[in-house]
């Protein structure tokens, strides 16, 4: 006994459309793969153009008086994005040491300098005030992003830095800013 298997690759045998189905699916796989590819070349891209300011010269500049008697400095730079607060025991060299912190908490805002003059300051994430205090070294990266990309932006973030295996409880991502303007106070 034998077994004989005819396949018609036909345009209208089945063969022909298991073959086409088979193809789409692996078009698309392919698509997936090399898009989530381009986001984290992408993240890393802004990451290595920017770098990180200690958190003592954030706070210095945070209020700065100017020449004609009206004040600058951090506070009134007011951007939705992403920050990453980096924190080492040891004081980072430029370069590569900056990609290695001992611990690192990532966040978003809609006014990412007032939320990290929170943390620095006491009123944020207490580990992050607490190595401040211990004399850890602290240093931020402010990244300015479109109020509609804070999620995926923070969830990028965290994934890179393993944030999760440090100072962020969760994958983040989850904070539903429509909600939150819904529901603040108007005075």
């Amino acid at each position: 006994m034998s077994l004989v298997l005819y396949l018609n690759f036909s345009p209208g045998g089945g063969a022909f459309y298991a073959a086409l189905y088979l193809a789409l699916v692996l078009g698309f796989a392919l698509l997936v793969w090399y898009l989530s590819g381009r986001q984290k070349r992408r993240i890393k891209k802004i990451l290595r153009e920017e770098t990180p300011l200690s958190a003592e010269e954030f706070e210095e500049n945070w209020i700065v008086p100017s020449r004609r008697g009206a004040v600058e400095g951090y506070k009134y730079h007011e951007f939705p994005g992403c920050y990453v607060i980096l924190i080492y025991d040891l004081v980072p060299e430029e370069g590569d040491d900056f990609d290695r912190p001992s611990d690192v908490y990532v966040g978003q805002s809609l006014n990412v300098t007032e939320r990290v003059h929170h943390h620095v300051t006491g009123f944020g994430k207490g580990d992050v005030y607490a190595d401040l205090k211990a004399g850890r070294h602290v240093y931020v990266k402010l990244l300015p992003c479109d109020r509609e990309g804070l999620n995926d932006f923070e969830r990028a973030l965290i994934e890179e830095y393993h944030a999760t295996e440090s100072y962020n409880a969760t994958a983040g991502g989850g904070t539903d800013w429509e909600a939150k303007e819904r529901n603040r106070p108007l005075f």
